[in-house]
C-alpha cells in the first residue's frame, strides 16, 4: 500500500503543483467537465499565485513515496467567497485548488481527510469549499464525504454552491 505525506509545499515544487492544474484542466476538456477549463483559470491564478499562496504558508501537496505530487491545494484562513458572519462563527480551513493527478485514483479522499486532520490540528471546527453549481459530479463528490450546501456565491465567470463539514476530533 502506497504511504502519502501531507505537508506545506515547498519553493522548488510551486511549477510542479502549476503543471499538476493545469493537467486537470486539461482534463476537464477531455471528460466535457465546464468548469476551471471555461474561466481563464491560468490567467486568474498565474504560477505566481501559487507561489505568493506557498510563501503565506497556504499550499500544500501530498506526495507519494517517491516525492511524486499526487495531489494539493491551498488552505485559506478567510475567503471573500463567504459572507463575513459565517467566516467569524467558527474557525475554519477554505479549501482552494484542489487538484489530483491525473489518473491517480483513491488520491483525492486521502488528500481530504489529511487536510481536515491538519485542520483539526490547527484548531479549526470547520472545513469549506466550493464547488461549480453546474457539476453534478463533484456535488455527489463532496456529498459522499460529508459536505453539506449552505449558501452560493457568484464570482467573475464562476457561479458555486458554498459546502462546508464540521470537524469532529477522532474521525
Amino acid at each position: 500500500m502506497t504511504r502519502f505525506t501531507f505537508r506545506p509545499a515547498e519553493k522548488a515544487e510551486v511549477p510542479a503543483v502549476f503543471d499538476l492544474i493545469m493537467g486537470r484542466v486539461r482534463w476537464m476538456d477531455t471528460v466535457g467537465i465546464r468548469q476551471w477549463n471555461v474561466t481563464d483559470y491560468a490567467g486568474c491564478y498565474p504560477l505566481h499565485h501559487y507561489e505568493a499562496a506557498r510563501q503565506r504558508g497556504d499550499l500544500f501537496v501530498m506526495v507519494d513515496e517517491d516525492g511524486l505530487i499526487v495531489a494539493c491545494a491551498v488552505l485559506r484562513q478567510d475567503d471573500e467567497r463567504w459572507p463575513e458572519a459565517i467566516q467569524l462563527a467558527e474557525p475554519a480551513f477554505y479549501l482552494h485548488h484542489f487538484a489530483t493527478r491525473v489518473g491517480m485514483k483513491g488520491v483525492g479522499p486521502t488528500f481530504l481527510r489529511m487536510a481536515e486532520e491538519y485542520a483539526l490540528a490547527q484548531g479549526k471546527t470547520r472545513f469549506r469549499l466550493d464547488s461549480a453549481d453546474d457539476n453534478i459530479f463533484l456535488a455527489d463528490y463532496y456529498t459522499a464525504f460529508g459536505y453539506v450546501p449552505v449558501g452560493t456565491c457568484v464570482d467573475g465567470l464562476y457561479s458555486g454552491i458554498l459546502r462546508e463539514k464540521v470537524l469532529i476530533q477522532g474521525e
